[in-house]
């Protein structure tokens, strides 16, 4: 077999027929690469029963030669004799499934669910075509799946959080390629979750939350921790308000289903502090469309909508110069909301529908926080022995 006459045609290399003629007569021979093992196979097609209908042997060699050239034309369209019997999708290597899963998951999912699927396909791409360049994703087997899951966990440092999320990106991305043919079985199923650590978070009380509305008295981030306080609203889901979103008139703020975590379209309330502070701000003056918050610098409305990071990175500053401790985060305010406003006599499910839970034992786990006034309040309010 000669090396130079080896053609390439995408994931697979092959040797172009040729007629040849022994002994025993007349044979077709190539070469096809093994999809499997990547080496090279020689097949011949003995052509004697074929050319016996042949008077002349210049006719049956000419139908030899025509046989030969509609076999290349297979070949140089991507045919292999490894696929006879099986689906060619079975063959396509996992970088190009993970471009056609991610083209399809695009017009499904929002674009910060997105972002998370796309890292975690780069980093499943990195660890495998570091080893095993050109995989097929039919042979990404669980061995490798509890290799990969391993590097994630112990080389990336992960937490179990983390390593949960990778472990159910992964089962539904293998899903689809089974469901799609590109996989004969999900090589994640056999994991289980781990345990997941205890969230971090403590409420903020209200002598830490008057300290921080006198530090950012009259700024647009203190109204971004009102709005997920007392209107409960994710600040994941703040980042996409829109002025037009805000409705005075019945004391709300509209979070749109493709804006909201669970695709709920929910009205949530706004207390006349909130209202007071959206008029100081002169929200209202800006166009209908224009994000509540935009400007990089001073967070004001605008056409487009704030990056990511922005307000971590404004809540660390003020932790930092407030001195707060790293268990009081943004998020901590709506875990306060909740806990106040069932602490408050609000009944259980107004709480669940306006913190857009799916259930109440969500709500009950938000709202399980360390009260440092506990034992002050069981001792003033539990009756003698």
């Amino acid at each position: 077999m000669s090396v130079q006459s080896i053609a390439h045609v995408g994931n697979y290399s092959y040797l172009p027929a040729v007629l040849k003629e022994n002994q025993d007569g007349w044979y077709i021979e190539y070469y096809a690469q093994n999809p499997q093992t990547g080496e090279m196979k020689r097949f011949r097609t003995r052509m004697n029963k074929a050319v016996k209908r042949f008077a002349k042997k210049s006719d049956a060699k000419k139908y030899c030669l025509d046989v030969v050239a509609r076999l290349n034309c297979k070949l140089l369209d991507g045919w292999n004799p490894f696929f006879e019997g099986e689906d060619s999708r079975l063959y396509v290597t996992l970088t190009d499934v993970s471009e056609l899963y991610l083209k399809e998951m695009k017009k499904e999912l929002r674009p910060d669910t997105m972002r998370s699927y796309s890292t975690y396909a780069n980093m499943l791409l990195s660890w495998v075509n570091a080893r095993e360049p050109g995989l097929f994703c039919s042979l990404f087997n669980s061995a490798k799946a509890t290799r990969f899951l391993d590097y994630i966990y112990n080389e990336r440092n992960v937490s179990a959080r983390t390593w949960n999320n990778y472990l159910k990106m992964s089962r539904a991305f293998f899903n689809w390629a089974v469901t799609k043919g590109y996989a004969k079985e999900n090589p994640f199923n056999k994991f289980s979750l781990k345990k997941k650590e205890k969230k971090e978070r403590t409420t903020i009380d209200a002598d830490t939350r008057k300290r921080i509305s006198v530090y950012l008295e009259g700024k647009p981030f203190l109204l971004v921790c009102m709005l997920v306080y007392h209107s409960l609203i994710r600040p994941k889901e703040i980042r996409n308000l829109r002025i037009q979103d805000i409705d005075l008139r019945n004391h709300s703020i509209k979070v749109a289903g493709e804006i909201a975590k669970n695709h709920n379209t929910r009205f949530c309330a706004i207390s006349p502090q909130i209202e007071s502070l959206i008029e100081s701000l002169g929200l209202m003056k800006y166009p209908q469309n224009y994000y509540m918050f935009s400007d990089v610098e001073t967070m004001s409305p605008g056409s487009k909508k704030l990056y990511d990071a922005k307000f971590t990175k404004e809540w660390a500053k003020l932790r930092k110069a407030l001195g707060l401790p790293s268990t009081m985060q943004l998020y901590s305010f709506r875990d306060t909301g909740i806990w106040n406003m069932l602490k408050s006599h609000v009944d259980d499910l107004s709480v669940m529908q306006h913190a857009d839970h799916s259930s109440l034992d969500i709500t009950t786990i938000y709202a399980n926080h360390y009260d440092p006034n506990l034992v002050k309040i069981i001792n003033e309010n539990t009756p003698e022995f």
